[in-house]
């Protein structure tokens, strides 16, 4: 996603006060200054891909709108967060035709889904969903550290090219052990100025926000 020197920002699928999962609000995103953009993905009965966060309705925009937004704007990546692995084998064809595959990755992919998603979307990239140990539930005999570091070989074992999490897991010990491995740390959703602040003050290397004319701004960009 980046060098890791960078901060990229990723416009939520809800962006700038717009409905989520709308081509309104990924284009407000866009224009605000964020350098990708996130919609949650989903599939109807008879397979066809579209953006859906909960049950997914005849309504909803197509993945193929998504991928037009992306056409129009050439430096714009997208995050891909899969809600259902299941129709994953559509995804990489509309994209190849869209031209638009090498701008995307998954997220929201936990570790059961590895399998399947390697398997139905072997050229996409994905990050790990993963649960974050905290102080007082690290293995026994476990530093705060070393679990960190251990799940970081474990999002590397998964063939993962980082790490997606909440904001509030993230603190400069788990930054410190992903650098070290030398996988990026993404996290979802900093809205709040209060975390806006913290978030950016540690600088992972993604961060994902309703707000991302607020997120730039306290990156001074």
């Amino acid at each position: 996603m980046n060098d890791m020197k960078t901060v990229t920002v990723t416009a939520h699928s809800g962006s700038m006060g717009l409905p989520d999962n709308s081509i309104e609000a990924m284009e407000a995103g866009i224009l605000a200054g964020a350098s990708i953009v996130e919609f949650d993905l989903r599939f109807l009965p008879d397979g066809a891909p579209i953006l859906s966060h909960d049950d997914p309705a005849d309504a909803a925009v197509g993945l193929a709108d998504a991928f037009a937004l992306l056409q129009k704007y050439p430096g714009v990546c997208a995050n891909v967060d899969v809600k259902d692995p299941c129709g994953l084998d559509a995804v990489v064809p509309l994209a190849k035709q869209m031209g638009v595959l090498d701008r995307l990755f998954y997220t929201g992919v936990g570790e059961n889904w590895v399998t399947t998603v390697k398997e139905k979307s072997p050229e996409i990239p994905y990050y790990l969903n993963a649960d974050v140990p905290e102080s007082d539930d690290a293995p026994e005999n476990t530093t705060q550290a070393e679990a960190y570091a251990l799940l970081a070989e474990k999002t590397k074992r998964l063939g993962a090219v980082g790490i997606n999490i909440h904001h509030s897991h993230l603190n400069a010990a788990l930054l410190r052990a992903f650098r070290e491995a030398g996988l990026p740390v993404s996290v979802w959703t900093v809205n709040k100025p209060e975390d806006i602040a913290r978030i950016t003050a540690l600088r992972p290397d993604n961060i994902t926000t309703r707000r991302p004319d607020l997120v730039l701004a306290a990156l001074g960009r």
